[in-house]
């Protein structure tokens, strides 16, 4: 369904600073934040220009960058994390000293043995926090990386007696920048400095539970009742949603039968739209399902970084960009999941009648990923840690946002530094179809296969393939 930006109609992720159940309960926290600020409203043709509120003349200067107030507030959030940890969840890892800093100090980092969840996806959006601090006291994107840097290393030294982990330092941060932009984002899509009463109040309690540091942030400086004009970066383009929900089947030895929902959000839209700013077009997916201990199954984000246009004739566009990839699978049959930048070629073919035909090649080097290994037990966990190399491709046939017909394909190769010694070769594709039933209710299935073949240095070689099929209805 796509969504009308901008318009009074329109209402539109867990601490982690520490380890094991208390991380779960900061991604629990996490989840009913995001969920009440979601909801439908008008289509839209999907070449339309959207309508502002305000003239653009009228938008106010950005904000001026406050170097100092964002380290604070980076250093504020670690305090502040520890601290809850420390006095009210009364870890025993939060209690440090300058006996545990010296230690910290003295031996450096090495690899954690955090569940996959804990460190593919709570230090991530711990990272997110970060980098809110210092987006929200007027850096970009690339202003708010080496903030996220610096709480990662502040946290890793200084606010635990475990001794730093390169793992948490690596998805922390680099994580911290996918889900941070996102985050940032999606947050100003709900704020309208304009409105006022009940509908202000709502827009910016929902602000602030989608992003915390900038909701305090704005009650702090008076902003969230202050009327003023909307920066126009607030909106952006074109912005569409779809939901699914149906029935998940595993083959992963006994089958494994659950029931899912699916949450995917198109913000911008690079082969239509400029990219001037990284994440001015990302594509964010999110998959909840039954299967036990594991809410959240898959979660990815690729945002567009920037876009170098090749072709731009008639009906046929072929973008060269630069993207920034988090990727999270954790089923009950096998856990995948990282950081990666890389190059994508993006084409589309404008067919009648507002049909198209795209396509996109991506090329990934992957900074850090885990995936299931058999034989980690020595590093003291189920999954093994490593850099690597990913290729894909998608193919899809419909009517912008709805993907009638799609097929993703892809390979990663994966080498292993913590863990089991050796090599990880793992192919994934997905064919699926989404029919139209009557006006933005469809009918769909999709099935996808998933294989791993694990090179060991020390233990035999292991392949698995795991197909899954869906059935599901689909709300756009």
């Amino acid at each position: 369904m796509a969504f009308r930006v901008g318009e009074a109609s329109m209402h539109h992720s867990q601490w982690c600073g520490g380890r094991g159940q208390a991380a779960r309960w900061r991604k629990a926290a996490l989840l009913l934040s995001l969920l009440p600020s979601l909801a439908w409203t008008n289509d839209l043709p999907a070449d339309a220009p959207l309508a502002r509120d305000e003239d653009e003349d009228a938008a106010p200067p950005p904000r001026p960058r406050q170097f100092g107030w964002a380290l604070a507030e980076v250093t504020a959030i670690n305090l502040a994390v520890w601290g809850f940890d420390r006095y009210v969840l009364n870890k025993d890892f939060a209690r440090v000293g300058l006996d545990a800093w010296r230690t910290n100090l003295r031996t450096g980092f090495v690899w954690d043995q955090d569940d996959f969840s804990t460190n593919q996806f709570a230090h991530p959006y711990h990272g997110s926090t970060y980098f809110n601090a210092a987006r929200d006291h007027g850096f970009g994107y690339w202003g708010a990386l080496g903030f996220t840097l610096v709480g990662s290393v502040q946290w890793e030294l200084f606010a635990e007696n475990h001794l730093p982990s390169f793992n948490d330092l690596i998805n922390t941060t680099v994580g911290g920048w996918a889900q941070g932009e996102v985050i940032y984002r999606l947050s100003s899509m709900m704020l309208d400095q304009r409105a006022t009463g009940t509908e202000r109040a709502a827009r910016e309690v929902t602000a602030g539970l989608l992003n915390p540091v900038r909701g305090f942030n704005r009650v702090v400086r008076g902003d969230a009742w202050r009327s003023a004009p909307n920066p126009k970066d607030w909106q952006p383009p074109v912005f569409a949603s779809l939901a699914r929900a149906g029935y998940l089947n595993i083959d992963a030895g006994p089958p494994l039968n659950q029931f899912f929902a699916e949450l995917d959000l198109r913000y911008g839209d690079a082969l239509r739209f400029p990219v001037d700013a990284p994440f001015d077009a990302f594509n964010l997916g999110v998959q909840f399902t039954t299967g036990e201990g594991r809410l959240i199954s898959r979660a990815e984000i690729r945002g567009a970084l920037a876009m170098l246009p090749l072709e731009n004739g008639g009906n046929e566009r072929v973008l060269l960009g630069a993207f920034q990839h988090f990727d999270y699978n954790d089923t009950q049959a096998y856990e995948l999941g990282g950081q990666s930048i890389g190059a994508g070629l993006m084409y589309r073919y404008l067919a009648p009648r507002g049909r198209e035909l795209r396509l996109a090649l991506h090329l990934r080097g992957v900074v850090l990923a885990g995936i299931t290994s058999e034989y980690a037990e020595r590093a003291g966990r189920d999954y093994d840690y490593g850099p690597g190399l990913a290729f894909s491709f998608d193919v899809s046939y419909g009517r912008w946002p709805w993907e009638y017909l799609k097929l993703q394909a892809g390979t990663t190769w994966l080498h292993t530094l913590n863990g089991a010694d050796g090599n990880h070769l793992v192919h994934e594709g997905t064919l699926l179809l989404d029919v139209p039933l009557f006006a933005n209710v469809g009918l769909g299935a999709s099935f996808t296969f998933f294989e791993r073949n694990s090179f060991f240095r020390d233990f035999d070689t292991v392949s698995r393939g795991i197909p899954q099929a869906r059935v599901f209805l689909s709300v756009h």
